[in-house]
């Protein structure tokens, strides 16, 4: 029950800093409804002091903890960028992880929070996606590398390569944390395909 309280309360705490952050989006000369890095750095910094000073459950080792500016820009596989991920350190150590949606009519600017992540390898991962890539399609133009979020919570590298002889686009993957392949499957009435 205590649990249960605690949980809607950061819920509402939550849906308050979103809501005292929303008229600094509005603000943006952006038309296209997204959210630029810089006020998504705000929204991540502001959601974290709010639940250290509301004391929320595991946020009890996060005073002192800084949220790095630089985030990790996640795509949905169309292209879309769909989340910025800044890491959050305490003492030089990774203690835990904010989403910050990159795009106003996704809802409330804070998607998740993460508390000791196991950190993927995103450089590795897009490395491999693209070596995959010129692999299997030679004669094609490579047209972009992202990290994507291709089947939630997954994340990994997405290469899109375009067919020079036929003009077909291909999409590689490549799971950030296994590094292993992850073959698209196209879209059923019951599974969304990746």
């Amino acid at each position: 029950m205590i649990k249960n309280k605690i949980m809607i309360n950061l819920f509402f705490l939550a849906m308050l800093v979103g809501m005292a952050l929303r008229p600094a989006l509005s603000a943006q000369e952006e038309t296209n409804y997204s959210v630029t890095a810089e006020e998504a750095f705000k929204h991540a910094n502001a959601n974290m002091i709010s639940f250290i000073a509301a004391d929320a459950p595991g946020f009890e080792n996060w005073t002192g903890a800084s949220v790095d500016p630089k985030p990790v820009e996640l795509y949905d596989i169309n292209g879309q960028k769909l989340f910025y991920q800044f890491s959050v350190y305490k003492e030089k150590k990774l203690t835990g992880v904010i989403d910050i949606c990159a795009d106003e009519t996704l809802g409330p600017s804070l998607y998740d929070i993460v508390f000791d992540p196991e950190p993927y390898k995103a450089a590795e991962a897009m490395k491999k996606s693209i070596e995959i890539a010129k692999s299997e399609y030679s004669d094609g133009e490579i047209k972009s590398t992202n990290l994507v979020v291709y089947s939630y919570p997954s994340v990994g590298a997405m290469t899109v390569v375009k067919d020079k002889t036929t003009g077909v686009e291909h999409r590689i993957f490549v799971d950030a944390y296994s590094l292993n392949e992850v073959k698209g499957k196209a879209a059923t009435e019951t599974e969304p395909g990746i």
